[in-house]
């Protein structure tokens, strides 16, 4: 059922630049219900037409595979703040346009103290939305601008927030990131967020090395990449090129959940999609990471 346009003045008002669209609209089915479906319906998507049509030549189920990311990182972050020990506050790093600040204080209201969101634009906008349509945690929420390339002013800008306890456990989301950056520049900015008592938890995501990924199913992650990027991925690079590519191998002590392990639970599948993709079985490349505090996250390398 289509949720009631309660604030028509600034329905579809943050127009968002193309890449960012595609994630919110192949994402758009999560977030039907609550403040998360009234967020949503101030974004214009509109920016994402053009790839989304191509993205779709290539692989028309890979919606699901942004879904089964999504779901699962809310369950993950939902399961992180409820084992935190008292309350704890979560910082989304290069949070975008996602909603899962809201997603989180529906299920937790009364354990996230607050959550704070880094970007590099875009975000006096989105603070605006969250006021309109949850300000009932919009004063718990504080969206300010970073790049996190630059660790000192992403940790300066967290701190001048006055919403940031260093004493206070804290669940950090790096969702979506980390294979656009140099293994040094993640590691640097999470770094942050160490602590004496290692109570603190990161969750990310990592890309496969195509290498890694079945030789028959490369032109999934090559196409959508190339269209998402504007780029193409090649079977060689220079050396600087190689830099900016990363896939994380499997970490000592940190959870890893491949695809076919987020499809599962979310659902996904014959039971709800009418069809199983084949190439979600071997062909994404995508996994998940959960590290606790004081676990080290390692075997960044290019695919």
């Amino acid at each position: 059922m289509r949720m009631p346009d309660l604030f028509p003045d600034v329905a579809g008002s943050l127009e968002l630049e193309p890449t960012a669209a595609l994630v919110m609209e192949w994402a758009k089915d999560l977030y039907r219900t609550g403040n998360a479906s009234l967020f949503c319906s101030r974004l214009d998507l509109s920016a994402s037409h053009r790839m989304k049509q191509e993205c779709d030549l290539i692989c028309p189920w890979y919606p699901e595979v942004m879904m089964n990311r999504k779901w699962f990182i809310r369950l993950f972050a939902t399961s992180l703040v409820s084992d935190a020990e008292g309350e704890c506050q979560v910082v989304l790093l290069a949070a975008g346009k996602s909603p899962l600040a809201l997603e989180l204080f529906e299920v937790h209201p009364d354990r996230i103290v607050s959550v704070i969101e880094t970007d590099i634009a875009g975000l006096e906008e989105k603070q605006e939305i969250y006021r309109a349509v949850a300000p009932e945690f919009a004063d718990r929420i504080r969206c300010v601008h970073t790049d996190i390339y630059q660790k000192k002013e992403t940790e300066k800008a967290i701190f001048a927030t006055g919403m940031y306890d260093p004493k206070r456990p804290s669940v950090v989301v790096f969702e979506g990131i980390s294979y656009y950056l140099p293994p040094g520049v993640s590691a640097r900015v999470l770094s942050i967020f160490c602590s004496g008592s290692l109570k603190n938890a990161v969750i990310l995501d990592s890309l496969l090395p195509c290498r890694l990924v079945r030789e028959d199913r490369r032109y999934i992650s090559r196409g959508i990449w190339g269209v998402s990027t504007g780029t193409a991925i090649s079977g060689t690079r220079s050396p600087t090129a190689r830099k900016r590519w990363m896939g994380c191998s499997h970490p000592p002590g940190v959870s890893r959940l491949r695809i076919t392990q987020w499809m599962r639970w979310r659902g996904s599948g014959p039971e709800r999609t009418g069809f199983f993709p084949p190439a979600m079985t071997d062909g994404s490349g995508s996994r998940l990471h959960g590290c606790k505090e004081g676990r080290s996250l390692r075997g960044c390398t290019a695919p």
